[in-house]
């Protein structure tokens, strides 16, 4: 069966019908209380990282007194906790916190989703949350916030240095080698997660390669032991051997990875945009921080509007729910507008009507707004069997012999298996 893998999504500055005409037009009327049991990775802790589902939970039911959310939020363990709750098809939320991709559509696939495609079509908001929400030209969901990967600098240390942000990735392995040279490790890591070593991955496959790179080798037209994966794997092992992330970066962790640039210890980190808030935050460092685009390649391929991201925030409902559709939409709904988006401190919303508040996030934005072209997380948007592997491939990467070449042949044997062989 067809899986739309490996999607790029074309940007076009569009935003569909204004918020209040679309949720006056959902607004029928309850015939009685109900009840929505949301699953989601988010706290309402109050913390600046969950502001925007602190404050959505109580705003919502406001809104809607007849409409009661059992939020349970599950942290680090929501997927594996919805994994099993699909595979049983019992206990299942009415709503979960979904990043889209390949996860989502494997749930689609299997049955287990409410087709929402023509309750959601015109709920304002971008091109790019949309797609994420998409699988098979159908809708499942709305993503408030989107995330986008880029540089984050530190901008005291790079003027006490007498270094520019880099607008080519020489530029950026030459401000590597300065930063190293005064002992401050040049890229926080976060490699023992695994996860957060994947960013920069993508974007040099992508400024080798080019947009096409990837989603060709997920749609087995090409392998993933191509040029284009080789040279960028090679090209990292090396930035790896130079120490640009330190001396153990697969013993540290996301979290340590956060602490390095909040004591000024790294000086830059390749992450998500979801980092603005936190970074932006004086109670988190005093270091003064920013946001920038990831630089493109001389004689490269990929040129500087090709952005890696995907939904940061998203909601998606189970099929069990169908007769909640009503009080699904008006959540849905709901919490895409500007009223409920402006809690968030920092992530880039998806949906118009929000005032950044955060410098760091107006500076992601301003990186969304130039997007030509947004490729998914790779580990989001692959076959579900092939989403750990990817992260395992990278960290051989790390591994001053690791054969990197037999790690991208071995992965692509594995796409073979679990989309079908290179036609």
């Amino acid at each position: 069966m067809k899986k739309h893998i490996g999607r790029t999504v074309v940007i076009a500055a569009v935003l569909v019908i204004a918020a209040g005409m679309f949720l006056a037009g959902c607004a029928k009327k309850e015939t009685g209380p109900v009840t929505l049991t949301v699953w989601a990775r988010d706290l309402t802790d109050g913390t600046p990282d969950h502001a925007y589902v602190t404050a959505l939970v109580p705003n919502f039911q406001a809104k809607y007194p007849t409409i009661k959310l059992d939020y349970v939020a599950l942290g680090e363990g929501l997927n594996d906790k919805l994994k099993v709750a699909m595979s049983a098809k019992s206990g299942l939320p009415d709503v979960f916190q979904s990043w889209g991709g390949s996860l989502m559509g494997n749930f689609v696939d299997g049955g287990m989703l409410l087709d929402l495609t023509n309750e959601l079509k015109s709920v304002p908001g971008s091109a790019a949350a949309q797609a994420a929400m998409t699988w098979k030209d159908k809708i499942y969901g709305v993503a408030p916030f989107f995330a986008i990967c880029g540089v984050f600098l530190n901008e005291g240390t790079f003027a006490k240095l007498g270094l520019a942000p880099a607008t080519t990735v020489d530029a950026l392995a030459k401000n590597a080698d300065a930063l190293l040279a005064k002992g401050i490790q040049p890229f926080a890591a976060g490699g023992k997660d695994k996860w957060p070593v994947l960013h920069l991955y993508m974007y040099l496959v992508d400024r080798f390669g080019g947009p096409n790179a990837f989603p060709d080798a997920a749609a087995r037209k090409t392998h993933f032991y191509g040029e284009p994966f080789i040279k960028a794997a090679l090209f990292y092992q090396d930035w790896v051997k130079k120490g640009y992330f330190g001396k153990k970066p697969l013993g540290e962790a996301y979290g340590d990875a956060q602490q390095l640039m909040a004591n000024g210890k790294a000086g830059m980190h390749v992450t998500g945009s979801w980092m603005c808030a936190q970074y932006g935050s004086a109670d988190f460092t005093k270091e003064k921080l920013g946001f920038y685009g990831f630089p493109e390649m001389t004689g490269g391929v990929g040129p500087a509007t090709d952005v890696m991201g995907m939904t940061d925030i998203g909601f998606a409902s189970t099929k069990q729910a169908a007769g909640k559709k009503d009080a699904i939409v008006k959540f849905m709904a709901y919490s895409m507008t500007a009223d409920a988006g402006a809690a968030e401190p920092g992530r880039v919303a998806s949906m118009p009507g929000v005032t950044a508040k955060n410098p760091l996030t107006t500076q992601a934005s301003a990186v969304f707004a130039k997007a030509k072209v947004v490729q998914f997380w790779w580990d989001q948007n692959l076959p579900a069997a092939a989403t750990t592997p990817i992260n395992d491939v990278v960290q051989i990467f790390f591994l001053p012999n690791g054969d990197v070449k037999k790690a991208l042949t071995d992965f692509d044997k594995l796409m073979d298996e679990a989309v079908g062989p290179v036609k």
